[in-house]
């Protein structure tokens, strides 16, 4: 099973001169002729369409993102515009990180879903249903490492037929165009930062289904790159060398992995709290941000330690996600996690569960004494950081906790005005209901 949270495993281990400004592209994808990589924004995506996107493409990847106060990537909030972001990251001061791994930035979308374009077609050139429609074309497209290009248009023409009928690609690069009449077609492919891919004279055969596997190149750049796999993944950076690396002891590899089989073979007289020496993480970590209950309850009967920190001062009960259960996170406090621990960027573990959507966990850690308004670095709460999210539920659960609706960050911003900035109006509509006071945000204005 894939690994989750890959999000989480981004780490700074040395600098690189190379700069994001200095790459051809635009704001989505970029070139480093330096490492002959396509660097691609990972802040132009929402968090679960990174994660997907990189679990689909074998360590080879290539992104640009910017660093947020718990020392992760920003992602792009769901339905958010995109200038909302820059505007987040303005106050949030942090350095952006280009990391080496050839993702496409393009949007995913859930489906492959075919359009009729309107090309005035007279009446009697229209297609008939005497006329066989069974021919269909079916492809995947991919960038020229390899890794799947979701939300690319595809689009197949024949001027004979007076007819133009286009898809988009789903989350896995596949696209499937069909009811075609048999004839000879021009198939044309295009994605943002991606240069276009046309073939002429492509001819479909009646109840034939024709495949057309295509990769793009990066838009002006015309040399093939060529990526030698060894066994981690390398980001380049104009502020450092980021990555992504597979633990190298099979222990922690097996973990990371969600192996339950193999870490059970290997756990006898094993050190369970062995910190890989090249990916720095434990086993323990990665259970829990798997999610595997069974594996961190082996893992915790055989000596685990709860409270021990990684490098960004991260405890375990700061790692789930959205899908840990209360019975996990009860297993964690019960094993001895302090809920009121804070990681270098001031962040506990109740704003995790602020910020990962997770109500489960976010009354287990109230109800286990988490402090509801203690602050981070940047002088947020639990409740601020769930509101610039436009988590509403648990926003909610944190007012009717006794959360400070007016207490305010650096930036003079309460929750409300989180909420607001966001565009998120179901939050807004309920803390205003509740008595928020509306604040004069210091936001940087927006560059024209």
């Amino acid at each position: 099973m894939a690994p989750k949270n890959f999000l989480k495993n981004l780490t700074v281990p040395s600098p690189c001169p190379t700069d994001w400004n200095s790459m051809i592209g635009n704001d989505q994808v970029r070139f480093c002729e330096h490492c002959s990589f396509e660097v691609h924004n990972l802040s132009l995506m929402t968090r679960s369409q990174a994660e997907r996107l990189v679990a689909r493409s074998n360590g080879r990847l290539c992104v640009q993102y910017i660093q947020g106060p718990n020392g992760g990537p920003v992602t792009m909030p769901v339905g958010q515009k995109l200038h909302h972001i820059s505007r987040r990251v303005s106050q949030i001061a942090a350095g952006a990180f280009t990391a080496a791994l050839s993702v496409t930035s393009a949007i995913a979308q859930q489906s492959t879903a075919v359009r009729m374009r309107s090309v005035n077609v007279p009446p009697a050139t229209q297609p008939m249903a005497r006329w066989a429609l069974g021919a269909s074309v079916v492809g995947t497209v991919t960038d020229q490492n390899g890794a799947v290009i979701p939300g690319a248009t595809v689009s197949v023409s024949n001027e004979e037929f007076n007819l133009a009928l286009y898809a988009s690609t789903s989350l896995d690069g596949r696209f499937r165009i069909e009811g075609l009449r048999a004839g000879s077609y021009n198939l044309r492919i295009e994605a943002p930062g991606f240069a276009a891919d046309e073939s002429n004279g492509i001819y479909l055969s009646q109840n034939g289904e024709t495949r057309m596997d295509r990769s793009l190149k990066v838009a002006a750049i015309e040399e093939n790159v060529e990526i030698e796999a060894n066994g981690e993944t390398r980001f380049i950076s104009g502020g450092g060398m980021v990555a992504y690396v597979s633990p190298e002891h099979p222990f922690v590899r097996a973990a990371q992995q969600d192996d339950l089989e193999t870490l059970a073979g290997l756990i006898s007289g094993m050190d369970v709290n062995l910190r890989d020496p090249r990916s720095n993480t434990t086993a323990l970590e990665h259970a829990v941000r798997n999610a595997n209950r069974e594996m961190v309850q082996l893992l915790l009967s055989s000596g685990a330690k709860v409270n021990l920190t990684n490098a960004s001062g991260e405890t375990v009960l700061m790692m789930f996600d959205a899908d840990a259960t209360s019975d996990l996170m009860w297993d964690l406090i019960n094993a001895g996690a302090k809920v009121n621990l804070k990681d270098d960027g001031g962040n506990t573990a109740l704003m995790q569960a602020g910020t990962a959507d997770n109500l489960e966990a976010l009354k287990a850690l109230l109800d286990a004494g988490a402090e509801i308004n203690i602050k981070n670095k940047s002088g947020r709460t639990a409740l601020m950081l769930a509101a610039s999210e436009g988590h509403v539920n648990i926003v909610r659960n944190l007012v009717l906790a006794g959360a400070d609706i007016n207490v305010t960050d650096e930036d003079k911003m309460n929750a409300l005005a989180h909420a607001a900035e966001n565009d998120h109006a179901a939050v807004v509509r309920f803390l205003k209901s509740k008595g928020a006071l509306e604040t004069v945000a210091k936001v940087k204005k927006e560059e024209e």
